[in-house]
């Protein structure tokens, strides 16, 4: 029953992607919504880059809910025709690999085109305008929001949540905690780990620029990768020892009326100290001047927002996501940094696995804290799996040979977790049978329940020991590079006619090329181990 009174069913803090998208379902499915924002939209956010997963996922909870609004997100085209013409659209991942004072030639450079579906389709989000239209679609729904409102109290009761705010006190039957690291919740019930537990360590500098020439056109043609698509038609990573640079333009579909790009310095503060003696934008300008094509690719950009640059690192973390009658989400309980974009894919796990429990405990009226622990659980791998991987990528980033190793794990694991979500989509296309996606909150995040993954979790651990001993200089670039490259050549999991895995030389792929495709699930349904032909390749070929 909606009401527009001070008692809800449940109360959000944080009106971000989860907190709107989560309003959005809940209203939707009857209960009463409020969302509190202590900013003001449209307001600026980070998280902008989309990944096979972050694009499926929206699919599969607009279809498990019926709800198209949310369906919109997860295909270029629709955001185009529904949400706004601000956004532009990713086909592929591009890394430059730099060394000061170097320009790189075509050995340093990789792109990784992911496969196009009829039902997805990455692209790049003005989070502006999508966190924006989020809202509206909750609020249409029935959803009370109040922005510029402050939380200055919180009271979690046997059967109530009474939050204290600048213009009211509210009470709801169940509070989420969507405001992120300044979180108010975290720090009263002291979830938040003093010293974080998390390996990655890492500061940032960012800004939206217009007028940035594509980076395509500095390459030599001999060097380009010369696969379907420009390195501009997807997000760009800068890479050098000690830090990153994301790239990530608004302008590059070809129905898209914006002219800006999100451009961010990413850095390892024992490496790059930082400078605050000086603005950040001259911080910026001071490190990619060091490296020639860096400079004259972002030269050609002017900043339309001012620069932002983090006072200290950039991670942190918690010791709890779920207590009585509350619950934090990702962007709450931690987080580790941006790099291989995977916090829109935890966003939207969060809104998943929240949504179906919370309905069903409202549902069932039965709000035991056991049902809530597949949040917790989640959360915690979240995080666990984003530090593991960033931490020794910053790490693989100290030489190019090492890097280029990473990069082909990292690829390889990231290709089949994709896999998991596509073949509940096919199988869910076969039988019609949506309670397929109920899977995932019994065998966790896509991938978990894979049956390579102790033979994954195996190389992952013999790969981090080696690059801890290259960092501390135990053993050269040769060397670890040598024992990363073998230990991917010899995974059985990974597909040996798809890709040349362990060759040093294999650094592109096109998954839209369908030949390529038809031949990964040939092997997966033919030739490849007999427990991924079981589990991983059991769905109706859907071409």
């Amino acid at each position: 029953m909606k009401t527009n009174k001070n008692k809800y069913d449940v109360i959000i803090a944080g009106a971000g992607i989860v907190g709107n998208t989560l309003s959005k379902i809940f209203s939707a499915n009857n209960l009463s919504v409020l969302l509190l924002e202590q900013g003001k939209h449209p307001r600026f956010s980070l998280g902008e880059a989309m990944l096979p997963q972050s694009a499926i996922w929206p699919f599969m909870i607009g279809e498990y809910y019926g709800i198209d609004e949310i369906k919109h997100l997860s295909n270029a085209e629709a955001i185009i025709d529904n949400i706004t013409p601000h956004c532009g659209i990713k086909h592929s991942i591009g890394f430059i690999y730099h060394k000061t004072n170097e320009r790189p030639g075509g050995d340093r450079i990789h792109q990784l085109i992911p496969p196009s579906m009829p039902f997805y389709s990455e692209s790049h989000l003005l989070r502006e305008d999508i966190d924006d239209y989020l809202l509206t679609v909750a609020k249409d729904a029935g959803t009370d929001y109040y922005e510029e409102t402050s939380i200055t109290g919180i009271e979690i009761q046997e059967d109530i949540v009474a939050v204290t705010t600048n213009k009211n006190t509210f009470y709801g039957k169940y509070y989420i905690d969507s405001s992120g690291k300044n979180s108010l919740l975290a720090k009263e019930k002291k979830y938040r780990n003093s010293a974080s537990n998390l390996t990655s360590n890492s500061r940032t500098i960012f800004t939206h620029i217009e007028g940035l020439e594509p980076i395509d056109i500095l390459i030599n043609e001999e060097d380009h990768p010369k696969q379907n698509n420009q390195l501009h038609h997807g997000t760009l990573h800068h890479v050098f020892d000690g830090g990153w640079i994301w790239v990530i333009p608004f302008d590059n579909h070809h129905r898209s009326s914006s002219k800006l790009t999100s451009v961010g310095l990413m850095l390892d503060p024992k490496k790059f100290p930082i400078n605050d003696k000086i603005s950040p934008e001259e911080e910026f300008h001071c490190i990619i001047e060091r490296f020639p094509m860096i400079s004259e690719h972002l030269k050609t950009g002017k900043n339309v927002r001012p620069w932002t640059r983090s006072s200290g690192n950039l991670q942190y973390s918690s010791n709890q996501s779920v207590g009585h009658r509350h619950m934090t989400t990702n962007n709450t309980y931690g987080f580790v940094g941006p790099l291989y974009s995977n916090g829109l894919i935890n966003s939207f796990e969060t809104v998943f696995y929240a949504s179906k429990i919370i309905l069903s405990a409202f549902k069932n009226e039965d709000f035991s804290l056991e049902q809530f622990q597949p949040i917790e659980k989640l959360h915690k791998k979240q995080l666990q799996d984003s530090d593991l991987m960033i931490s020794n990528a910053y790490k693989a980033m100290k030489s190019f040979k090492t890097w280029n190793a990473w990069t082909q794990l990292w690829l390889g694991q990231v290709l089949f977790h994709d896999l998991c979500l596509q073949r509940l989509c096919f199988k869910y296309f076969e039988s019609g049978d949506k309670t397929i996606f109920e899977n995932l909150i019994i065998d966790g995040r896509p991938g978990d329940d894979a049956p390579f993954m102790e033979k994954k979790k195996l190389m992952l651990h013999k790969v981090e020991k080696t690059l801890n001993d290259f960092e501390a200089n135990n053993i050269d670039e040769e060397e670890a590079s040598s024992i990363m490259l073998k230990e991917i050549q010899e995974q059985d999991w990974l597909p040996k006619h798809v890709f040349d895995w362990g060759n040093p030389l294999s650094r592109n792929v096109d998954f839209t090329n369908m030949e390529l495709v038809k031949s990964l699930i040939g092997w997966g349904m033919n030739d490849a181990p007999e427990n991924i032909k079981d589990n991983l390749f059991d769905f109706k070929v859907p071409f």
